[in-house]
């Protein structure tokens, strides 16, 4: 089983990935974020580094999700592949990244390598308002994502919008604002990892974004069945 969290920066992907893999024993896969070569630099000056730190993490990804279907466990992992191409986009609708950079050379290459891969069994979307987003991003202070400016995350956060609403695998879409990502014991984690598993299972729950409120009422009625 492969199952992917995605989301903007500071949806609460790393913390689903890691405490649905305690709870489960599913193998977590995180992103490369500490030992990437680019990240740092690119914050500091995208204009030079977004298309070596693109193109480095398009082939970390590829690598990871190759290495992990062919592996044959239940793997659940912090972004995916897919994802990759939301921020090369919008990186060059910004001018960050120029055309022959990103039509070009960087969405060929991620047009061919993702058409190589097996596509995961439930892609998580996290969804969350910008206020929340900012709020996250702030709560868990990682350095180099001190001076990322708002335009840039609403950008994202429009481009995930359009990119999640054509994905064209199984997929469920979860409101999340309402979900205390800070405490691993709140109890409405409960109705989360079981959403999960009706929809991976049984597909009972709907694609379309669905709130814990909506969950808490829909699951009893899902287990009755």
């Amino acid at each position: 089983m492969f199952i992917i969290v995605s989301g903007p920066i500071g949806a609460g992907k790393s913390t689903v990935t890691r405490i649905y893999s305690q709870i489960t024993g599913f193998e977590p896969l995180f992103e490369t974020v500490e030992g990437h070569p680019y990240l740092e630099k690119f914050y500091k000056n995208p204009k030079e580094y977004s298309f070596k730190t693109q193109a480095f993490f398009l082939w970390d990804r590829f690598n990871k999700h190759y290495e992990m279907v062919s592996s044959g466990k239940d793997i659940i992992a912090d972004r995916s592949i897919y994802e990759d191409a939301i921020f090369a986009k919008v990186l060059n609708i910004r001018g960050d990244m120029d055309d022959d950079e990103f039509k070009r050379t960087y969405l060929p290459h991620f047009k061919l390598l993702t058409g190589l891969l097996k596509p995961p069994d439930l892609m998580i979307y996290l969804r969350a308002s910008m206020d929340t987003l900012v709020y996250r991003i702030a709560r868990r202070a990682r350095e180099m994502e001190k001076d990322i400016d708002r335009e840039y995350l609403e950008q994202l956060s429009g481009a995930y919008e359009e990119w999640i609403g054509e994905y064209p695998h199984p997929k469920l879409v979860v409101e999340t604002d309402d979900l205390d990502l800070t405490c691993d014991l709140h109890p409405d984690w409960y109705f989360f990892f079981k959403a999960i598993h009706n929809k991976v299972l049984n597909n009972d729950l709907p694609s379309e974004a669905i709130s814990l409120s909506k969950l808490k009422e829909e699951l009893p009625l899902i287990h009755q069945r």
